[in-house]
């Protein structure tokens, strides 16, 4: 199975309210670390919608996803307003697809501004702008964010493939990092 489609399989567990049987609790938020390397730390909202930040150690490689019914096209960029108790902040998604579920899958672009807002605040709503004048707003609880993140990114850490060896001389030939 993929890596692409084993992150939609998740989100469509997820998506449905339903604990994976292996996952390790803090406050809201749980953390997962499957066989085939994917790693996540995420909280499902009270509307079975999902806020998660999923790695890929083999890649090097982390992302903020967030799983919710408002429909979109896939590959399609939109903005959003994210809004904690530590700020506000515009943000960019990409649609990713549709899942089994019936949540579509955004995918964050600005991974830091999340990343801070997440660990640093103790509730985010997002706003999403709908056909014509209305909003839909998914709320997040974010305690126990930090620590699951933190234990997650740690595991991501280690697992992750170290990368081919930086030439002692910077010269202008491609490099695949």
């Amino acid at each position: 199975m993929s890596k692409r489609m084993f992150v939609c399989f998740i989100l469509t567990i997820l998506g449905a309210g339903v604990a994976l049987a292996q996952s390790s609790k803090f406050g809201s938020w749980f953390t997962e670390t499957e066989s085939d390397g994917l790693l996540y730390a995420a909280t499902v909202n009270d509307s079975s919608a999902l806020l998660g930040q999923f790695c890929f150690p083999a890649e090097g490689s982390c992302l903020w996803l967030l799983g919710m019914i408002t429909a979109c096209d896939k590959g399609d960029e939109y903005l959003v307003l994210a809004n904690s108790d530590v700020g506000a902040a515009q943000l960019k998604v990409l649609c990713d697809e549709k899942l089994e579920s019936g949540l579509y899958r955004y995918v964050f672009t600005d991974f830091d501004t999340v990343d801070d807002i997440v660990k640093k605040g103790a509730r985010v709503g997002f706003a999403v702008p709908l056909k014509a004048d209305q909003f839909r707003i998914v709320r997040f609880d974010l305690s126990g964010a930090t620590t699951a993140i933190t234990m997650m990114r740690s595991i991501a850490e280690k697992k992750t493939k170290p990368s081919q060896k930086t030439p002692s001389v910077r010269g202008t030939r491609d490099q695949l990092l």
